[in-house]
């Protein structure tokens, strides 16, 4: 997950608040934060054409650099320092429908469209809030804002007219791979006093480049107790270089023969989690993936020994009971923690 994701998840999850925090401590725009006041505060029958203009001048401008966040019913102004603060809540009028009107906005902001870009609204009242913005970094820069017939890229709290000769490195650039994971999460099974949870690690290219020396590494750094275990499954021998070491440390890399091609998948190791008394510890497990032609990414999965614990008791006790049927894909999900994702590093 990049910076500008988790500005944006920070926001969704602390709503108006972290909007007041902004306020209170004269947040300054930055290069992933940019506050918007709407021409019109959205009280109007469609979105206005300067706030089509802000929005394809920011797809642009966010998508061809690191990505970013608009935090659409912020007006701000220059402090002191003479940098641009958020100073004043000023409300979107039903911002349920001008979040629609942002959504349909977007394919016709920039050529080409930038398809990662995600907008959610806040409610401060009945039918007043705010609206928030996500412009991920895109993999098929660069951008050109339709209209005006220009590229932006973000330069500290400014969208600027990218310079040619960044230019001319994003159009001579070849395609890049963009490996990202997922897990695929089996039914928990109970064996006596153990409860087993096995978690596949998926890796797959969503980027428009082939991937090349995929690889994976993954390590413990807290184990939950001495009559627990993880262990690692390799799914695939043949495609995979692989070593586990000192018990904690497990390294694959794919031979020079296997490449991972735009929306291909593979899912080279299954990690198996037995869990039994006593469980005095956390569970932490880091993994690195990524490949030779491509950005890498980290990744935590995990939980704290008190949730391990309670996870425990419900599934030995459903067992016993004849209960834990509908609820086996859940106490996977829950012994990993979803709450854990993925990052850029």
């Amino acid at each position: 997950m990049g910076r500008a994701e988790e500005l944006f998840e920070k926001i969704l999850k602390k709503k108006e608040q972290a909007i007041e925090d902004f306020i209170l401590n004269r947040k300054s725009e930055e290069l992933f934060l940019d506050f918007k006041r709407s021409s019109d505060n959205g009280d109007s029958n469609k979105l206005s054409q300067n706030d089509r203009n802000n929005l394809a001048k920011a797809i642009s401008g966010f998508g061809n650099s690191e990505g970013g966040v608009i935090v659409w019913g912020v007006d701000c102004s220059l402090d002191s320092d003479g940098a641009d603060v958020a100073k004043t809540k000023i409300y979107i009028e039903n911002p349920q429908r001008y979040t629609s009107w942002l959504n349909s906005a977007i394919s016709g902001c920039t050529i080409p469209p930038h398809q990662g870009v995600k907008n959610e609204f806040i409610l401060s009242s009945e039918n007043q809030g705010f609206v928030i913005t996500l412009i991920p970094k895109s993999n098929n820069t660069p951008h050109q804002m339709v209209g005006k017939l220009h590229y932006y890229i973000r330069a500290g709290s400014d969208f600027v007219p990218t310079p040619h000769d960044v230019l001319a490195g994003m159009f001579g650039r070849r395609p890049q791979p963009h490996i990202c994971h997922q897990f695929l999460i089996s039914p928990i099974e109970v064996y006596k006093e153990t409860i087993l949870a096995k978690i596949g690690i998926m890796l797959r290219n969503i980027g428009p480049g082939l991937a090349s020396d995929v690889f994976l590494n993954c390590s413990f750094l807290d184990f939950p107790g001495k009559n627990c275990s993880i262990e690692f499954e390799q799914n695939d021998q043949n495609n995979w270089y692989g070593s586990f070491s000192l018990g904690r440390f497990l390294s694959l890399v794919s031979k020079s023969d296997l490449k991972l091609p735009p929306d291909a998948f593979w899912t080279p190791v299954t990690i198996h989690i037995k869990i039994a008394p006593q469980i005095t510890n956390n569970l932490k497990i880091n993994g690195v993936i990524g490949s030779s032609n491509g950005r890498s990414y980290t990744f935590e999965i995990g939980n704290t020994k008190e949730k391990l614990q309670e996870i425990y008791d419900e599934c030995i006790w459903k067992y016993n009971q004849g209960k834990l049927d509908d609820l086996k894909d859940h106490y996977t999900e829950e012994i990993i923690n979803s709450n854990y994702k993925g990052f850029t590093q």
